[in-house]
């Protein structure tokens, strides 16, 4: 849920930012959508299942939230950075 939560947001991000910049934002939107889905399906098929091994052999830890809300942080910090570079001012 709160990745669903958080790629609604991204993407309303994207959006809101098209319009002040005068971008198309239907293709921003998908754009910003996509830079967070993609880092977190790979996070989410690559690293978990390891993390989800070491946590099995230490129970108890706040490791385990850790790696079930890691793929999240990844995602965002993806979508940020790809916002940053996607909607950068060229200098005049």
């Amino acid at each position: 849920m709160a990745g669903t939560i958080t790629a609604f947001l991204i993407t309303y991000w994207f959006y809101k930012s098209a319009e002040a910049t005068d971008k198309n934002p239907l293709s921003s939107a998908g754009l910003g959508f996509l830079s967070y889905l993609i880092p977190c399906i790979v996070w989410t098929l690559t690293v978990t299942p390891g993390l989800r091994d070491a946590v099995e052999h230490n129970p108890g830890t706040l490791s385990g939230l850790f790696v079930n809300y890691a793929y999240i942080l990844v995602g965002a910090a993806c979508a940020i950075g790809f916002k940053f570079l996607h909607f950068k001012q060229a200098k005049s």
